[in-house]
């Protein structure tokens, strides 16, 4: 026979929601804060602070690249020719170790940034996701100086030229890219958008 349960007092509901409400908050934090904690083993450079990238230095294509609804825009200084294009065959591989999270790849984005109006090489036009952009030497300079990936130097795109910036959601600067072995760069890509983004 099935017995009657007395009912639930207010007080005794308001407790059982509280403690539903104090569960989801709480994994919430601590899944936030596992998150944000593995950033720490990432090889990329975090930025104390997200950093505004200065729209008006950029090319407009740029912009407009920047604003696409979830993309993850890596952005170095370069000039198009043979290592700049080995570099962006080192990155085609960062991209393919992404395959696993392919909503992480589909939001990556590779634009080299170059002050010589050359076209690109075949390597990049046969990338869809990677883009190249010419703006004057003095719009160079401020920009990549702001992100902090000014060139020294003209050795494009290897040692420490090779450094990118990360710029995510509201064209915010988040992380530098040191150039490093191709999992390293996509475990940093990976840690970084699934902290950060909230639609992945």
């Amino acid at each position: 026979m099935r017995r009657n349960r007395p009912p639930r007092s207010p007080l005794h509901r308001f407790a059982i929601i509280s403690v539903a409400l104090s569960t989801v908050v709480l994994g919430y934090y601590l899944g936030n804060r596992y998150q944000f904690g593995e950033l720490q083993n990432s090889a990329a450079i975090m930025l104390e602070q997200p950093l505004d990238a200065d729209a008006s230095r950029m090319p407009r294509e740029l912009v407009e690249l920047m604003e696409v609804e979830g993309s993850w825009v890596i952005v170095l200084p370069g000039e198009t020719g043979a290592a700049c294009d080995q570099l962006l065959a080192h990155y085609i591989e960062v991209v393919n170790r992404l395959a696993a999270w392919p909503d992480i790849q589909s939001r990556v984005r590779l634009a080299l940034l170059q002050t010589t109006a050359r076209p690109p090489s075949t390597a990049w036009q046969n990338v869809t996701w990677a883009s190249t952009h010419t703006l004057p030497e003095a719009d160079m300079l401020a920009l990549t100086g702001n992100l902090g990936i000014a060139p020294i130097g003209n050795r494009w795109c290897q040692d420490v030229q090779g450094t990118a910036a990360l710029l995510g959601p509201e064209n915010r600067a988040y992380a530098l890219l040191p150039l490093d072995n191709p999992s390293d760069i996509a475990e940093s890509l990976r840690l970084i958008i699934t902290a950060l983004d909230p639609d992945v």
